[in-house]
Order: C-alpha cells, then sequence, then structure tokens
C-alpha cells in the first residue's frame, strides 16, 4: 500500500476540519519536522504569505516555538508556554504551539504539560517533535495524534558537505542531526575516530575502555554534544548485534567487524550494552557528572 506523503496527509486534515488538540511528529530528522510543523501551523493559522513570513521569523502572535540547546528543557520554560497560550487567539482561528525535541523535557516539565495536554484551552492545537518517542510519558503518547516523518535528503547533504565521506554515510546511516553535526565540524571526525577506539575496547572487555573515556568526553565540547557519542556507541554496538543475529542490515561502520573483534561475545551481552547505553541517554537529560555515567555504563554491562 502506498503511503499518503506528509504534505497530502496535513492537507487533508485541515480540509476534513478535523484538527485535534495534540499532534507528535516522530522522525530521526529534527530539520524535516520543523518544515513540516511551520508548513501544518501556515495551514491551521491561515495560508497566507505574511503568516508565513511571521512564522518563519516567530513573530505570529498566534504562534509559539519552543526550542533549547541545553540537554533539557525545564519546567520554567513550559510554565512560560502554557501561561502564553491560554490567552484567546490575536489575530487567527487558533492559537499553535511547537516544542522541538519533545523528549528533552525533563520529568517536571512534562508534568507540568501534561495537565494542559488533558485539559486543552479551546482553539489550541500542539505540535510535538520527537526523534526518540520512547523518553516521552505514555501518558502523553495516549493525548497524541501521531505522524510518522521520514528525514528528506536535501535536509541532512546541505549540512554535510564539509565530512568525509564514510563520516557523511555515518550519518545518513544513523539518522544523526546533521544540523548539530555541522557545527561540530572536523571534531566530529576525531569524535568518530575516539569512539570507535573506545567502544571496541568495551566489546572486548579491554580495562583501558575505562581510560579511552577520558579522551573520548574531552572531545564532546558542549554536554548537548555527548548524546552524539553515545549514538555513535549504540549504532556500533546495534551494527554488531545485527551481525550475530545474521540479519541483513546496512552498515554504518564498514571497518567494524564482530567476528574480529569479539568473536564470542553474546546477542544478551550486546543486548544488555545497549540497554546500558539508553540509560545513559536518559541520565545526562539531568545535572548527573557526565564520567560516572560512561563509567557506570560500563561497568553495569558486564552483568
Amino acid at each position: 500500500m502506498q503511503t499518503i506523503p506528509v504534505k497530502t496527509l496535513l492537507e487533508r486534515i485541515i480540509d476534513n476540519d478535523r484538527l485535534s488538540h495534540t499532534y507528535m511528529f516522530e522522525g530521526d530528522s529534527i530539520e524535516t519536522m520543523k518544515r513540516y510543523a511551520e508548513y501544518f501551523a501556515l495551514l491551521i493559522l491561515g495560508d497566507t504569505s505574511h503568516n508565513k513570513m511571521l512564522i518563519e521569523t516567530r513573530n505570529h502572535p498566534d504562534y509559539q516555538y519552543v526550542s533549547s540547546d541545553e540537554p533539557t528543557i525545564k519546567k520554567q520554560q513550559i510554565e512560560q508556554l502554557v501561561h502564553q497560550m491560554y490567552h484567546k487567539p490575536v489575530a487567527a482561528p487558533y492559537k499553535v504551539y511547537v516544542i522541538e525535541a519533545f523528549e528533552k523535557l525533563t520529568l517536571q516539565a512534562e508534568n507540568s504539560i501534561l495537565k494542559f495536554l488533558e485539559e486543552p484551552p479551546d482553539k489550541t492545537i500542539a505540535i510535538l517533535l520527537t526523534v526518540d518517542k520512547s523518553q516521552i510519558l505514555p501518558t502523553i503518547h495516549s493525548r497524541s495524534q501521531h505522524i510518522h516523518i521520514k528525514r528528506e535528503q536535501d535536509d541532512s547533504s546541505a549540512h554535510l558537505n564539509h565530512l568525509h565521506d564514510t563520516d557523511k554515510h555515518i550519518v545518513q546511516t544513523l539518522g544523526m542531526n546533521a544540523m548539530h553535526i555541522s557545527q561540530l565540524e572536523d571534531n566530529f571526525h576525531e569524535m568518530i575516530k575516539a569512539t570507535k577506539q573506545f567502544t571496541v575496547r568495551w566489546l572486548q572487555d579491554d580495562p583501558h575502555a575505562l581510560i579511552d573515556l577520558i579522551g573520548l568526553v574531552e572531545l564532546a565540547p558542549e554536554r548537548r554534544d555527548y548524546p552524539i557519542l553515545l549514538q555513535l556507541m549504540d549504532g556500533i554496538v546495534r551494527q554488531c548485534l545485527h551481525q550475530v543475529l545474521d540479519l541483513k542490515m546496512e552498515k554504518a561502520f564498514n571497518d567494524i567487524d564482530i567476528t574480529q573483534i569479539s568473536p564470542h561475545i553474546s546477542a544478551e551481552r550486546l543486548t544488555r550494552m545497549l540497554d546500558e547505553i539508553t540509560t545513559a541517554n536518559r541520565l545526562l537529560t539531568s545535572n548527573v557528572n557526565v564520567m560516572l555515567v560512561f563509567e557506570s555504563m560500563v561497568i553495569s554491562s558486564k552483568g
């Protein structure tokens, strides 16, 4: 069965006058989801060139866009948004708010917005963007209409021109945030090399893996860059798991071969490592020492 294009789906929602209070856009590219969120907001608020300009510059009185360069979106930021959204629309039939990377909300922030989602004001539409829906409360999922949005190639290629072809392949195969990667510049290549060295030693139960962590963390200039390291680790370990299970999946790392690295490692051990990477990702959304998080990840994965 042919999938309905996202643009067509959003237009049908408007044409059929079937707007819900909350939409969750899921995908692997924030850039792609942002563009569709802006397009959907334009359809809701009125498809005019003036509204388009106001939405793109985030100056529309009935449109709010929430994002953060920090590892988390905190309760105070959400409370400010909720306060604004209780006001009636000024220039359009509805008020629309978009929250980028909704999985970054702290638990307190999620609980703060949950009541708002349960009893939203009339004529208010929420669009929540996420690249990791597993970190969002089930009660928020249940109140959302889910729309899956695939990465569009143009959204990543423009940001990746400076990368080696092998590094570009890793970014695209793992569905990494291309805009964030572009901000790391040449440092991203060093992060890949160091992450490979660390993860290979981790797979081999080599105690030097703990020493490698020091240099690895130093390569991440900001706290928001630590999830990039974890995404690379996840990609390597997951590729090894697929190889052990003899699953035919596209390889992100063409030089990683588990039969050469650790030929007797079990699928159970690899699965445990993936679980610890997920736990580390969650811990890093709190103000926890990154070295303690990574060291715990390595030690706990041994079972």
